[in-house]
C-alpha cells in the first residue's frame, strides 16, 4: 500500500458510513466530526475523495457529510443523466441523515450545480451555499479535446499516466500538485464514475436555480484554474447579481480542483463562510 493509498484509507476508517435507500438502490454517505452540519458534494468523474485534504480539518470545528452521488463512487447509479432527477434524491438523504434543521452546503464544480437544484428542496434549510470552482455561472473554456483516454488501457501504471496528465490539463494548476495522492484520488474516482455528467445538458444552469430560489452565497475560484480562466470577472458579476451580499474569492497559484491545490485557504474560507 503506498502512502496515498494509506491516507485514504486511513481518513474513510474514521468515517461512519450511511447507506441510504432510493428507488434505485443506495446513496453512501461518510460522516466525520461534530457541530454544525456542513455538506460537501463532489465534482464530475469525482468521489468524496475530492475533498480529501479537507475533510480532517474541517471535522474539527463541523460535522461534515460528503456522498458519493448517485453514479458515482460507491453510489448506486439511477437510470437516467439528469441533475432534475439527483436534487430529489439528494435532498431526501439528507432527510435522512442526521443534519439537523440547517445546514451549509459546499459543491464543487458539477457539484456546485446539484446542489443548486438541491434549493428547489431545501432552499430554508441551506444556511449558505458554496460555490467552489463552480460551472453554469458563464462562459467556460473547452478542455475536453485535450484530455486523453484511460478507458482502453489494462495496464493500472498506464492508466495512472493518464490520470497524472489529464490532472495537468484540467484539474491542478502547478505540476508539483500533481502528486501521487491527487493521481490516486483521480484513478478511483474517475474509474468508479457511471453518470456521464458531460452528457447533461437540458437541465436549468446553477445561475438559473440561485435566481428562483435565492440563498446566501460564497463563492471560491482558483487565479489559474483553465476552466474559467479569462472568465473570472463574469462570475463576479453573476455572484453579486445574484447575492449582492455574497463573498467572493480568488486564490493565488491554484487550478480548478482548488481545494486539493489550496487546502488551507479553502478550508479557513468554508470555515469562515459556516460561521467558525
Amino acid at each position: 500500500m503506498t502512502d496515498a493509498e494509506r491516507f485514504l484509507a486511513e481518513t474513510e476508517n474514521r468515517a461512519e458510513i450511511y447507506e441510504i435507500p432510493h428507488d434505485h438502490g443506495r446513496s453512501v454517505w461518510r460522516v466525520w466530526g461534530e457541530g454544525p452540519s456542513l455538506v460537501l458534494l463532489h465534482g464530475g468523474a469525482g468521489s468524496w475523495m475530492h475533498w480529501i485534504r479537507n475533510i480532517g480539518p474541517l471535522s474539527r470545528h463541523f460535522r461534515v457529510f460528503v456522498p458519493d452521488i448517485p453514479g458515482f463512487g460507491d453510489s448506486d447509479p439511477l437510470p437516467e443523466y439528469s441533475v432534475l432527477a439527483l436534487a430529489p434524491v439528494m435532498s431526501q438523504a439528507v432527510e435522512a441523515l442526521p443534519v439537523g434543521d440547517s445546514y451549509c452546503l459546499a459543491g464543487f464544480s458539477f457539484g456546485a450545480w446539484v446542489g443548486g437544484h438541491m434549493l428547489a428542496y431545501h432552499q430554508k434549510r441551506v444556511k449558505r451555499l458554496i460555490l467552489v470552482g463552480a460551472g453554469g455561472l458563464g462562459r467556460v473554456n473547452r478542455r475536453m479535446e485535450l484530455m486523453k483516454s484511460w478507458r482502453p488501457l489494462r495496464s493500472r501504471e498506464e492508466r495512472s499516466e493518464v490520470h497524472r496528465y489529464n490532472l495537468g490539463v484540467l484539474m491542478l494548476a502547478k505540476p508539483e500538485s500533481v502528486d501521487d495522492l491527487a493521481v490516486a484520488v483521480q484513478a478511483h474516482s474517475a474509474e468508479a464514475t457511471v453518470f456521464r455528467h458531460r452528457q447533461v445538458g437540458d437541465e436549468p444552469l446553477l445561475k438559473d436555480c440561485i435566481a428562483r430560489w435565492p440563498v446566501r452565497l460564497t463563492a471560491i475560484w482558483g487565479e489559474n484554474d483553465v476552466v474559467v480562466k479569462g472568465y473570472l470577472e463574469e462570475r463576479r458579476q453573476a455572484a453579486f447579481a445574484l447575492d449582492p451580499d455574497a463573498d467572493f474569492h480568488i486564490v493565488p497559484d491554484a487550478g480548478h480542483w482548488i481545494q486539493f491545490e489550496a487546502p488551507d485557504t479553502v478550508n479557513a474560507l468554508l470555515s469562515d463562510a459556516c460561521g467558525q
